[in-house]
């Protein structure tokens, strides 16, 4: 089932209740929405940054700054994988936010390998997958692999399939890998994994 992670963030974002304490007015935020949403990485990446700088010291791991945090990531992806970015640029503008929280965009729970989808790692729940890509899946963005901070039983794993999550965490590491097909490595540990309000 492919789903439309940009939307899925917003829906993520918007359940935080953002736009009362936010750093954006309706109009800006609906304009970096509309640019993930038709894939124009130069115009997302531009404005996700120039919002995460906007946001105070104090907030620089609160809920607006981790949907921001994984939107700028995103859009630099989609940036490399058009090659408007090297793999060094792209790697040294996304290290400095190494250490701080971000919202994945919400994916479908499966027990089978795919795109947009979180996915079990060696049949276990330690680790967690998704493999990040664009809507039609032509392009993969990154490789995200999810560190629970409490275990995901697998039984809950098996009889949740299809229904979509929620994951916030923290950036352990973020690498750049692949060389024709160049995407980020992301280890996000403390993870929190929640089904999504309906």
């Amino acid at each position: 089932m492919k789903k439309n992670l940009i939307a899925l963030v917003l829906l993520f974002a918007m359940s935080f209740g953002l736009k009362a304490q936010s750093i954006t007015t309706d109009e800006e935020w609906g304009k970096l929405i509309g640019f993930l949403s038709a894939e124009q990485w130069d115009g997302a990446n531009s404005l996700s940054l120039q919002f995460l700088k906007r946001i105070p010291d104090a907030n620089k791991d609160g809920n607006e700054a981790a949907v921001l945090r994984y939107m700028y990531i995103y859009s630099e992806a989609g940036l490399m994988n058009e090659q408007k970015v090297t793999k060094a640029e792209a790697q040294k503008k996304v290290s400095a936010h190494v250490g701080h929280r971000v919202v994945l965009a919400s994916h479908p729970i499966t027990s089978k390998e795919g795109f947009n989808s979180i996915q079990l790692v060696n049949d276990k729940t330690d680790t967690l997958m998704v493999s990040a890509a664009n809507r039609k899946a032509t392009q993969i963005f990154s490789f995200e692999y999810i560190l629970p901070k409490k275990a995901f039983p697998l039984d809950e794993f098996k009889s949740n399939e299809g229904k979509v999550y929620e994951v916030i965490g923290r950036i352990k590491s973020i690498n750049v890998e692949g060389n024709m097909f160049p995407r980020f490595k992301i280890f996000i540990d403390e993870a929190e994994i929640s089904p999504r309000e309906q």
